[in-house]
């Protein structure tokens, strides 16, 4: 008898390797959320005319920091970077927008579109301390409508994401929360205000916050710690240093989604910022009471000087982002023995002709009838296959024994059709050659939700 190699461990050595902290890996009841936030996403944003974008993960570094702003938290702190084997400085993109805007003009939508609506979903990546509500790869959801200034265009991003939320079956406790940030002239001269009721009180402010004084002033609005906030909400508000034609859109965006008395309430807040340099007027955003310290669920606002600053035409934008772990753990999905799909067909064998006739009857009903069927070709007995069936999600199973295919008109064999749904399931036998049109007719039964 020839002896066996044995399969060498790399190098000779065994090796076990862990995912790397702050990355997780998507599993489960969780990636059946995630695909029906996906899914949710499709169907909502395509009713409003977005269609799908995809970008890449890595970009210029420069992209970024222009864009987002140098001295943000993000760029500062969280971005990966690195320089790759051409000596340019690149980074994992650490959100959307700035990689959408880059396209439009990289690929002159504003030509060939007019008005761009885009949607997209993936990855983005902060080197973030790793916490609930917080990973270092993580994903959104979001649209960018560019080519426009009109505030109708801010009501119909924030009423999108509204229904988004909704449709993916995020259970309630959300809320909206806007406010008007005004141009960047105007956002300069309320930094100044800022600046001087804090000259006095900057001892009392956080580390952070104390280095954000000097840098970013308009951050320490936006700082977690309790004894920040109670400084920054004794602050002036911006709306204070703005101008006609600023509160002027900020009212129109307001009137807009106050007429829509079927979407969730709106709140104002003059004292909410976003961390990203580049928004102008209306900013909002989305936050759930079940999230706890970490309550944001979505952000967006208006950008009418990004488009610009990347070289391409003067023209308005509006967006948001929507994370989806957070998202997905706000997601209640059926209890387990409820779970059985209508659509989804189980091909149970005994036998071995059985097994290549199921085999067959498998291939034929997801090639030619668009039906979802599966099978567990290393289950053994029927109730173990049955078991799989139910596991993964089945509602019907299709038994094939080598008797039945002994039956049937002119010995062409049978089926027996069994229910899963329903505990001792009544069979019911049926011809094999007929087996398409009975599952045609069985996958159509609309599930309650």
């Amino acid at each position: 008898m020839e002896a066996r190699e044995a399969v060498p461990f790399f190098f000779g050595v065994r090796m076990e390797f862990k995912r790397l902290r702050g990355f997780k890996d998507i599993t489960s009841d969780e990636a059946q959320r995630f695909l029906r936030i996906e899914e949710a996403a499709r169907a909502v944003f395509e009713r409003f005319g977005y269609e799908e974008i995809r970008t890449p993960l890595l970009e210029p570094k420069d992209l970024f920091t222009r864009a987002i702003g140098g001295e943000t938290d993000i760029v500062q702190k969280e971005m990966y970077e690195f320089e790759d084997r051409s000596n340019e400085r690149v980074a994992l993109r650490p959100e959307g927008t700035a990689s959408i805007v880059r396209a439009f003009i990289e690929n002159d939508f504003d030509k060939t579109h007019g008005l761009a609506k885009f949607f997209y979903m993936g990855p983005m990546f902060r080197s973030e301390r790793p916490q609930a509500g917080r990973l270092r790869q993580f994903h959104q959801v979001g649209v960018e409508l560019i080519g426009t200034a009109n505030p109708l265009s801010d009501a119909e991003v924030i009423h999108c994401l509204d229904v988004f939320l909704r449709e993916a079956g995020v259970q309630n406790g959300w809320e909206i929360r806007v406010n008007n940030l005004g141009t960047f002239q105007e956002r300069a001269g309320y930094k100044a205000k800022l600046s001087e009721f804090l000259a006095s009180k900057v001892s009392k402010l956080c580390a952070d916050c104390q280095k954000r004084y000097h840098t970013n002033v308009l951050r320490i609005l936006d700082c977690k710690n309790d004894a920040c906030r109670e400084v920054a909400r004794r602050a002036p508000v911006v709306s204070e240093s703005l101008g006609a034609e600023s509160q002027a859109h900020f009212q129109d965006v307001l009137g807009a989604l106050r007429s829509l008395v079927w979407m969730t309430p709106i709140k104002e807040d003059p004292y909410m910022v976003r961390g990203l340099d580049y928004y102008t007027k209306t900013v909002f955003e989305i936050v759930h009471e079940g999230l706890g310290a970490q309550d944001a669920l979505a952000a967006g606002g208006r950008y009418d000087s990004l488009v610009e600053s990347f070289g391409g035409p003067k023209i308005g934008a509006v967006g948001f982002a929507a994370g989806v772990e957070r998202m997905a753990s706000l997601i209640h999905l059926k209890p387990d023995n409820d779970k059985l799909r209508s659509d989804t067909v189980f091909i149970a064998t005994l036998g071995q002709e059985a097994r290549k006739r199921g085999f067959s009857l498998l291939s034929n009903l997801r090639e030619n009838h668009q039906i979802r069927a599966i099978a567990d070709f290393d289950s053994g007995s029927l109730k173990s296959q049955l078991r799989a069936a139910i596991k993964n999600g089945a509602r019907w199973a299709i038994i094939i024994g080598d008797d039945e295919l002994k039956k049937g008109k002119e010995g062409t064999g049978v089926f027996q059709l069994k229910d899963l749904s329903v505990e001792r399931g009544i069979q019911e036998e049926y011809e094999l050659h007929d087996a398409p049109n009975v599952l045609n007719k069985k996958t159509k039964i609309v599930e309650n939700v």
